[in-house]
């Protein structure tokens, strides 16, 4: 699944049925490279409540709704622990280098694994013209070398090796 699919989705309690929100953010753990928190708003603007809960507490993810088993596993907002974790906006601008030091792009999204929130895979978009005109990158997540607040680091190997097969077939890369 898209990791940005992730925002906009319900949060349904399956115990009572209840909607209690949507899901308003996605919090990453770099170290861990998984989704390791929804942020889940709920009301409207003046009444609207921000609240979290653990994916480990989500039973599924389906295309319109983030299930979990009851309203006792939603918690508050005040908690210090988001403070080492990357919200969606903070992920997808950081810059991706390779480990030769070659700026290669920003995080443009990811997948993830469903419920676990396991990233699968990282999509970068390219510095120059190619990102401008919607080109991207997939690397395997097995593949990062790191994940953290700055930068992504990945090895030269993982992008060369899908540059050429741009170049071959005549796209942006290979210009």
């Amino acid at each position: 699944m898209d990791i940005k699919d992730l925002k906009g989705l319900a949060v349904v309690a399956v115990q009572d049925g209840q909607r209690l929100g949507e899901v308003s953010d996605v919090l990453l753990s770099p170290g861990d490279r998984r989704v390791v928190r929804l942020q889940i708003s709920s009301g409207g603007l003046l009444s609207g409540r921000t609240t979290f809960v653990e994916m480990d507490a989500v039973t599924s993810i389906g295309p319109d709704a983030a299930m979990i088993p009851g309203r006792d596993v939603v918690r508050a907002e005040s908690d210090d622990s988001n403070r080492e974790l990357l919200n969606l906006r903070e992920f997808t601008s950081l810059r991706v280098v390779s480990d030769q030091g070659r700026l290669l792009g920003t995080v443009a999204g990811g997948e993830i694994d469903t419920p676990s929130g396991r990233l699968t895979t990282i999509e970068i978009a390219p510095v120059g013209l190619a990102g401008l005109f919607g080109r991207r990158q997939s690397v395997p997540i097995a593949q990062v070398i790191s994940i953290g607040r700055d930068v992504v680091v990945v090895p030269e190997s993982a992008v060369e090796a899908d540059e050429a097969g741009t170049a071959e077939t005549g796209g942006a890369a290979g210009r």
